[in-house]
């Protein structure tokens, strides 16, 4: 799975990168924090997850995905481990 990230020129300080799919509605963005360590976010844009099997509580999902790395506690020291993360994350979820 090919995942293409583009960076985001407005953010100076803080490198940030986002990768948007709309076919199944989700963007990624991954962040390096000033003590560069990279982190990464997967959101929904349109309010539904895209995935045919809901990943969240199916019961009480409302259908809107937010998932960020810091959650499990996982930092990347390189951008390119972080963009790896993301492609598995993606890979297990299908």
């Amino acid at each position: 799975m090919a995942v293409k990230f583009t960076k985001v020129k407005k953010r100076k300080y803080l490198e940030t990168w986002f990768n948007k799919n709309r076919k199944t509605g989700l963007i990624s963005i991954i962040y390096c924090d000033p003590t560069g360590n990279y982190h990464w976010v997967i959101n929904c844009f349109i309010k539904r997850c895209g995935f045919k099997r809901c990943i969240r509580d199916e019961e009480n999902c409302n259908k809107y995905l937010y998932y960020n790395s810091l959650d499990d506690g996982l930092i990347y020291g390189s951008f390119d481990e972080c963009r790896e993360a993301i492609v598995k994350w993606f890979k297990i979820r299908k």
